[in-house]
């Protein structure tokens, strides 16, 4: 008989064996449901997790949308976005009428200030001469924003300023003279055709100093930009105090922009065509607050938007400023006085610029 003892199966122990070492059909009927359960239940909360970050930049990007349409004859008056329309006869302005309340009555062509220049002064063929002196500069007319308070007393010394904006004929010169590229549009190297004398458009901050260093001119300040448009009496266009849909290109009643003379009714005092519509205007100034001016520094910051809607300063940078209103602003954007801050290195179709010239001390 052997000595070899044998164990009863019910008292032999069993060797604790991992789930990762079973086969499919070794597993427990729960096991791989479980597993499989856990991963889709982890992804729906990923998922669920996007979705609801996305809700949340969507819902920021439309509270902002609504918040930067400004609240007219409200403080503080956030921005209207460029462009923005509003109703072309409002209600709220005063707009030319004849006697029978049409708009029929005649242009009567805006009254000039004489402007005498030295013996031998030679001015710029296509410039105009602006004498020294004090201007009013700012808007305090309900439609103002808090960037255009206070208003203020500026004095100037003499200058040159384009009675027209840059055409696209001009600019033609300049990128053929300095083999330049040629603006988003132009198909190779022209501008679309009957357009010679439209302002030339989808140019940048960057652009517009690059032709004016070319032409022997410059980009003009903002001080001298406005005097230029509106005189010394603090009228809010060019033209006077009321809003005239037949003096200028604005608030889409022409869908484009038109030839650079075309509204000779709507010239400045100094007689300058397109201060109001037309294109926005490029000028040399930064934006910064008035002297004087009580709004919020803040303000006045450079700002980008990241992918969930917030607005993130950006330092050490800062926007130029647009003026004039475009083809596609409403007539609050038009106005002399109006301030449009802007990444210098942004173009648009309906950008542009005239340039400036200093002028001999008289």
């Amino acid at each position: 008989m052997s000595n070899v003892e044998k164990k009863s199966p019910v008292h032999e122990q069993e060797t604790p064996i991992s789930d990762d070492d079973l086969s499919l059909a070794e597993m427990t009927p729960w096991a791989l449901p479980w597993k499989a359960i856990s991963i889709t239940v982890v992804a729906l909360v990923l998922i669920a997790g996007a979705i609801q970050i996305v809700g949340l930049a969507s819902n920021r990007i439309n509270r902002l949308s609504k918040e930067s349409v400004r609240t007219h004859g409200k403080e503080p008056g956030n921005f209207r976005p460029m462009g923005g329309v509003v109703p072309r006869l409002s209600s709220s302005l005063p707009v030319v009428k004849d006697a029978n309340g049409g708009m029929n009555a005649s242009l009567m062509p805006t009254k000039q200030i004489a402007v005498q220049t030295k013996a031998g002064m030679s001015v710029p063929k296509g410039f105009i001469y602006i004498p020294p002196g004090p201007f009013l500069m700012g808007g305090d007319d309900p439609f103002a924003n808090f960037d255009e308070k206070p208003v203020h007393k500026v004095f100037l010394p003499g200058y040159f300023i384009r009675k027209t904006l840059v055409t696209n004929k001009d600019y033609k010169k300049f990128i053929d003279s300095q083999n330049y590229i040629a603006p988003p549009g132009w198909k190779n190297r022209n501008y679309p055709p009957s357009k010679g004398d439209h302002p030339v458009t989808f140019v940048s901050y960057y652009n517009a100093v690059d032709y004016s260093k070319w032409e022997g001119s410059r980009l003009c300040s903002e001080e001298e930009w406005e005097k230029a448009a509106r005189g010394t009496d603090g009228r809010m266009w060019p033209w006077g105090n009321q809003w005239d849909p037949r003096r200028a290109n604005a608030n889409y009643t022409v869908g484009d922009t038109t030839p650079v003379k075309r509204y000779s009714a709507g010239i400045s005092p100094y007689g300058l065509y397109d201060m109001a519509g037309n294109v926005f205007e490029w000028t040399s100034s930064d934006y910064a607050p008035y002297p004087g001016n009580t709004a919020n520094k803040a303000r006045y910051f450079a700002y980008k938007v990241d992918a969930t809607g917030t607005l993130n300063r950006v330092r050490g940078k800062v926007y130029k400023v647009l003026r004039g209103g475009s083809w596609k602003s409403d007539q609050y954007s038009a106005r002399t006085t109006a301030r449009n801050p802007t990444w210098p290195d942004y173009a648009s179709d309906f950008f542009g610029f005239r340039t400036c010239k200093d002028a001999p001390s008289q």
